[in-house]
C-alpha cells in the first residue's frame, strides 16, 4: 500500500485561519484585560478621590470649630441674653441663610477671626478644592448648619480620571456643657484646703489651682490661662490619689457612688471616662495627672434671661414639652408643682411681697420631690430632702440647700464597675442665675466662718458679669464680697423691674427682701402680775407695736428674697447632696461631713465642710459613657464648644457645584 499525496496549499490556509482567530481571540483578551484594568483604575480612583475629598473635609471642619471656639467669649450665654433680645456666639458664623460657594468662613459682625480654605491641596495622588456650600444660621438661634462640599481628582492609569465631589453638613449647635465632665470646676480660681477633701473625678479651673498636699484628687488636675483675670493657670502642689487596690476595696470611702474604673474589673472592658487608677500612688503618677498652664479655657457662660416669655430658655421649654406632654414638670404627690414656669404667690401668701415666685421644696422617702426634665423658677428655689426622676430646676436667683437632698433611686457602681441601668436612675439639676448657698446663713457662726471666702482675693476674683444679672443686684463687674447689699449702678439696673425677683428700690439702687418689721401701728396688751407687797394681782395695760412682714430694700447677696426664717425653720446639717450644681456666680456655705454626688460648677467657691468631703462625679454626664442620661430629658445648662454633628452626607454628580465661583471673601 502507498500513502495519499500531501495537499500543500489547504495547510497554509488553515493555518492562517487558526491564526487570525488566534488573534482576535488575544485582541479580545487584550482589550477586556485593557477594559477591567481600566474599570479598576477608576474604581480604585473613585475611591481614593472619596476618601482624599472626605478627609480634606474632616481638617475643614477642625479649622472652623477651631475658629469658632477662639471667637467664643467665655462669658458668653448658655441660653438666652438680655431681655427682648440675644446674644448669641454662634453670629460668628453670620446671620441668615446663605448659599454662595465660598472658600471664607466667619467672623461675621466683627467676632473672632475668620478661615480662609486653600485654593486647593494635594492629598496623595489626589488634587483637592474644598468650598463652604451653605451657612444657616436663623437670628438668635443656638445653633449654625454648614455644608462643606469637597472635589477630588485623580489621573488614573491608562489616561483616564476620577472626579468625585463628597458633601458633608454638620451642625454646630450648643450642647450640654463641658464643664460637667468634671468633679470640680470653678471659673476663677479653683482650691483645696484641709487633708479631708477628696474629688472623685476630674478637677478644673479657669484660673490658678491650689491643692492642698493632703487633699486627694482621683483624676486629673487642669488649670487654665485667664487673660480676664490675669493668671498663667498654674498648680500649686499635687495632692494625693488613691491605688487600684484602694480605690476598688468595698469599704473605700462612699464607694457605691464614686465613679466606675476606666477598666472593668471584672470583665477587662474599657469605660469610657472611668478612673484611671494606678497600681500604686506613686509621685511620678501623682504628677502625671496634672494639666496646668492650659492655652484654652473651658467655656462656661453665664445663664441668660430666663423669666421673659420669649427668652430661649423658656422657649426650649415649650419645644420639649410639644414633644412629650409629661416633661418640664416638678410635682409631689401627684400634684402638680411647677408646670414649665413658676412665678406663684411666695411663701409670705401674700402676692405684693418680695417673695412673690419663690418656690419651697420638701421631699420624704414615701412623697419625695418629683422632676421630670427642665423647668424655671422666678425667683429662689429653697430645697431639701427626696427627689425622684430626671431635671432640672432652674432658679432665676438663688438656690437654698437648707438639709440634705438625696435620690430615692440613685446611681451605683459598686465594685467600680459600669451599670447601664443607671441611665435611668435619677439625676437632679440645680441651676441658679444668682448663688447656691448651703446652710442656715441666719446663724452669725455661719457667715463669720465662711466671710473670708466670700470678700477676699484670691477666693473671689473680679470679673465681668452678665448684662441680665443686673436684676439680681450684679453690676457690670463684680469681685468686691459676697457678704454686701446688692447695690447696683453700673448698668442701670432694673430696666424691666417686673422681672426683678424681690423688686427693686430705683431711689437706692437696692433690691427687696422679706423681714418682720414694725408696721408703725400698735395694739394693746394686757398682763397680770402677782403684787406679793399688796398680795393681790395686778393687771397692766400697754400699747405694743404691731410686727408684720414687709419687702424691705436691703438684701445681701447670701440672703434669700424670703423671710429669714423660711431658712432657719428648716435647715439641718448637711451630709449629703445629690444633684448637679451650676451657678452664674458662687457656690459657698457650711456642711457637715459630707458627700456630693454629681458635679459642682461656680465662678467663685466658699465652701467649708466638717472632718471630710466627698466630691463624687456622675458618670452619666459624659457623652462618651454608655450610661449617659439624654440631655433632652434632664435639662442641664448647654453651652457653644461643642464638636459639631453630621447632618447628612453624600455625593454629588459633576456640575452642581461651581467650586471655580467661589472667593476668598465669601462673595454674596
Amino acid at each position: 500500500m502507498s500513502a495519499l499525496p500531501c495537499r500543500k496549499g489547504a495547510v497554509v490556509v488553515t493555518a492562517l485561519v487558526m491564526t487570525g482567530v488566534c488573534a482576535l481571540v488575544l485582541g479580545g483578551v487584550l482589550s477586556y484585560v485593557s477594559y477591567a484594568t481600566r474599570a479598576t483604575a477608576v474604581y480604585v480612583g473613585d475611591n481614593a478621590c472619596r476618601l482624599a475629598a472626605q478627609s480634606e473635609i474632616e481638617l475643614a471642619k477642625a479649622a472652623i470649630n477651631d475658629e469658632f471656639n477662639r471667637s467664643i467669649a467665655r462669658g458668653a450665654h448658655i441660653i438666652g441674653g438680655t431681655m427682648g433680645s440675644t446674644v448669641c456666639s454662634f453670629d460668628w458664623f453670620g446671620v441668615g441663610d446663605s448659599t454662595a460657594v465660598r472658600r471664607n468662613i466667619g467672623a461675621q459682625n466683627g467676632r473672632g477671626t475668620s478661615v480662609t480654605l486653600d485654593e486647593s491641596v494635594t492629598n496623595g495622588p489626589c488634587t483637592v478644592r474644598v468650598r463652604v456650600g451653605r451657612i444657616n444660621h436663623p437670628a438668635n438661634a443656638q445653633w449654625a448648619d454648614v455644608t462643606i462640599v469637597a472635589e477630588a481628582v485623580r489621573p488614573n492609569p491608562g489616561g483616564t480620571e476620577s472626579r468625585q465631589i463628597v458633601a458633608e453638613t454638620v451642625r454646630f449647635a450648643q450642647q450640654r456643657s463641658k464643664v460637667f465632665n468634671n468633679a470640680y470646676f470653678v471659673n476663677n480660681y479653683g482650691w483645696f484646703q484641709g487633708t479631708g477633701c477628696t474629688a472623685n473625678g476630674d478637677v478644673r479651673a479657669n484660673g490658678d489651682m491650689y491643692l492642698d498636699s493632703g487633699c486627694k484628687i482621683n483624676g486629673g488636675v487642669y488649670a487654665a490661662r485667664n487673660e480676664e483675670l490675669g493668671v498663667y493657670g498654674d498648680i500649686t502642689n499635687y495632692g494625693t490619689m488613691d491605688s487600684y487596690s484602694t480605690y476598688r476595696s468595698s469599704t473605700y470611702g462612699v464607694s457605691n457612688m464614686a465613679r466606675p474604673l476606666a477598666r472593668d474589673p471584672v470583665t477587662g472592658d474599657v469605660v469610657a471616662g472611668g478612673y484611671v487608677a494606678p497600681d500604686s500612688a506613686t509621685t511620678q503618677a501623682k504628677q502625671s495627672r496634672i494639666h496646668a498652664n492650659e492655652e484654652r479655657e473651658t467655656e462656661m457662660p453665664f445663664i441668660g434671661d430666663l423669666t421673659s416669655e420669649n427668652s430661649d430658655y423658656r422657649q426650649w421649654i415649650e419645644e420639649l414639652r410639644a414633644s412629650d406632654p409629661s416633661l418640664c414638670k416638678v410635682t409631689q404627690g401627684g400634684q402638680v408643682l411647677v408646670d414649665k414656669y413658676y412665678d406663684g404667690v411666695g411663701p409670705s401668701g401674700d402676692a405684693s411681697l418680695a417673695d412673690n415666685g419663690v418656690l419651697i421644696l420638701e421631699g420624704t422617702q414615701s412623697n419625695p420631690i418629683k422632676v421630670n426634665g427642665p423647668v424655671v423658677v422666678k425667683s429662689d428655689v429653697i430645697i431639701k430632702g427626696y427627689v425622684t426622676g430626671q431635671g432640672t430646676i432652674y432658679s432665676g436667683r438663688n438656690v437654698h440647700i437648707v438639709g440634705n437632698i438625696q435620690y430615692v433611686n440613685p446611681p451605683s457602681w459598686s465594685g467600680k464597675r459600669a451599670n447601664e441601668d443607671n441611665s435611668t436612675k435619677d439625676m437632679l439639676g440645680l441651676m441658679a442665675k444668682g448663688n447656691i448657698v448651703m446652710g442656715d446663713y441666719t446663724e452669725s457662726s455661719w457667715l463669720s466662718s465662711i466671710r473670708t471666702y466670700l470678700t477676699s482675693q484670691p477666693y473671689v476674683q473680679r470679673y465681668k458679669c452678665d448684662s441680665t444679672d443686673d436684676l439680681i443686684g450684679y453690676p457690670e463687674t463684680f469681685g468686691g464680697s459676697y457678704a454686701a447689699t446688692e447695690k447696683v449702678t453700673q448698668m442701670g439696673s432694673a430696666s424691666d423691674a417686673d422681672h426683678a425677683p424681690g423688686g427693686w428700690n430705683p431711689s437706692t439702687g437696692q433690691f427687696g427682701k422679706v423681714r418682720e418689721v414694725e408696721l408703725g401701728t400698735t395694739h394693746t396688751e394686757t398682763t397680770q402680775t402677782w403684787d406679793s407687797w399688796r398680795r393681790k394681782w395686778v393687771t397692766t395695760t400697754t400699747e405694743v407695736p404691731d410686727i408684720g412682714l414687709a419687702t424691705v430694700y436691703d438684701r445681701k447677696y447670701y440672703e434669700s428674697v424670703a423671710n429669714d426664717d423660711e431658712i432657719s425653720s428648716r435647715c439641718s446639717t448637711i451630709t449629703r447632696i445629690d444633684a448637679v450644681l451650676y451657678n452664674n456666680h458662687g457656690i459657698f456655705g457650711k456642711l457637715g461631713e459630707c458627700s456630693i454626688n454629681g458635679s459642682l460648677v461656680c465662678r467663685n467657691e466658699g465652701l467649708q465642710y466638717s472632718r471630710k468631703l466627698y466630691l463624687n462625679w456622675d458618670i452619666r454626664l459624659y457623652s462618651g459613657s454608655s450610661e449617659t442620661v439624654d440631655n433632652n430629658q434632664v435639662g442641664l445648662a448647654k453651652a457653644s464648644d461643642s464638636p459639631p454633628t453630621t447632618l447628612d452626607w453624600c455625593i454629588l454628580p459633576p456640575g452642581v457645584v461651581d467650586f471655580d465661583a467661589a472667593d476668598g471673601e465669601g462673595g454674596d
